[in-house]
């Protein structure tokens, strides 16, 4: 019975675990200080809030609910296609470019240093790769492994910072602090992950992803007290890798090994859980005659897993990953993918008021401020004109995509949907 939830909560984990997050985790409390874990818990509450409002139990259809069928409902089938394709496609190609790369560097500067780092990266893209095309199980059996180890090391990490040559001070905040506005936003982006829905027929969806944010939170603070306390902030705030010199402050080479086993665990979660999310959603459309192709197994998703790790090598052979401007896109991405939250909080807070659910204006509050926000992140961005045109361009493509299938869907359709949901044909 416990198997299925912490399947669940590791998926919930994958981007919160990521390397990626642990690096703005540390750019943000060394520009923001004391105020960042300030952002911290408000973003994490904030999250929370969202999470119980779309995993509501009024929400569920026969004991089932599924991220695209609460869109659907609630928000139609236009805009639901729409943001699901842009978010999930651009998150997924561009998340993994740049983790992967950042995997392969970290063992080559950690562990073999003769080893190619593109090569290590390739290893890891075919890694997942195979796991899923060898089935889903696979793939949910081996998440918990992925984000276990990852969260071993980063508490073998913490407790040992506890106790470590800094403990003769206490552990304290006495740094001052700091306020960039933007810096303090983004803290939001460090929770994304835990809107995704399977459609399980668990009876409490929100005890995985509420679990996996309260640990994550309570985790990011230790390490962001640590970070303060064992490396100036001067030095976190212009690193890459302010991870690995806390990590390397803390336990000294044995730091660096642990910090090393985490980021490629890590990346491999992450990866992992973006190829589980972004082809389980595309596979559901087409099922829902809302994409060309309705296979009722495993197979359209295999097809969806390769060209996703086509693309992405071709990506890393492009030399994207190693260029600046794919920071920038993974920003726009994450962006794309806080809307796509926003859109869901406000299909959920829709279907709850026209069942006249109390406090089904939430729903609305939160997708305007989630929506607010991440225009503000962008606006604030050094390059605000690039993440616009990024998001505008992604938007209209998705759209253009959705808008003509749905105007030529029945010259199309051969094979009607495999179950029909109550309220899909909005």
């Amino acid at each position: 019975m416990a198997w299925p939830y912490i399947i669940a909560t590791a998926l919930s984990l994958g981007w919160m675990l990521s390397p990626d997050a642990l690096v703005r985790l540390g750019n943000g409390v060394a520009a923001n200080r004391t105020l960042f874990l300030v952002a911290l818990a408000f973003a994490a509450l904030l999250t929370a809030r969202g999470i119980a409002l779309i995993r509501h139990p009024a929400l569920r259809n026969n004991g089932r609910c599924s991220q695209t069928s609460l869109l659907i409902q609630g928000a139609g089938r236009l805009p639901a296609m729409s943001l699901l394709l842009a978010s999930r496609l651009a998150i997924v190609l561009l998340l993994p470019t740049g983790l992967l790369v950042s995997a392969g560097f970290a063992f080559n500067e950690i562990f073999l240093y003769w080893f190619p780092n593109f090569g290590f990266a390739f290893l890891l893209l075919g890694l997942i790769t195979l796991l899923h095309l060898a089935g889903e199980r696979i793939v949910t059996a081996a998440q918990p492994i992925f984000a276990g180890l990852g969260l071993l090391c980063l508490l073998i990490l913490c407790l040992a910072g506890l106790g470590g040559p800094a403990s003769s001070r206490p552990v304290s905040m006495d740094i001052g602090f700091s306020f960039t506005p933007e810096v303090a936003v983004g803290a939001l982006l460090l929770f994304l992950g835990t809107d995704y829905m399977t459609p399980s027929n668990n009876r409490d969806s929100r005890l995985p992803p509420l679990a996996a944010l309260f640990f994550c939170l309570s985790l990011f603070l230790l390490w962001a007290m640590l970070s303060l306390q064992y490396v100036p902030y001067e030095q976190l705030l212009d690193s890459t890798i302010p991870h690995l010199l806390v990590a390397r402050e803390i336990l000294g080479e044995t730091g660096r090994i642990l910090m090393g086993c985490l980021i490629i665990s890590t990346t491999c979660g992450a990866v992992n859980t973006l190829f589980h999310q972004a082809s389980s959603t595309l596979a559901e459309l087409g099922e829902r005659n809302l994409l060309p192709g309705h296979t009722p197994n495993g197979r359209k998703k295999r097809l969806f897993v390769l060209l996703f790790a086509l693309i992405i090598g071709a990506l890393m052979i492009g030399g994207l990953a190693g260029h600046d401007i794919i920071e920038t896109y993974i920003q726009a991405s994450l962006l794309l993918w806080l809307l796509l939250f926003a859109l869901l909080c406000f299909a959920a807070g829709r279907i709850l008021y026209r069942n006249n659910v109390a406090r089904a204006w939430h729903g609305f509050v939160l997708a305007t401020l989630f929506t607010g926000l991440a225009f503000f992140m962008a606006a604030s961005h050094h390059q605000a004109v690039v993440i616009f045109r990024f998001i505008l361009l992604t938007l209209t493509a998705a759209s253009g995509i959705s808008a003509f299938w749905l105007w030529k869907q029945p010259a199309f359709e051969v094979i009607p949907p495999r179950h029909k949901h109550k309220g899909d044909t909005q």
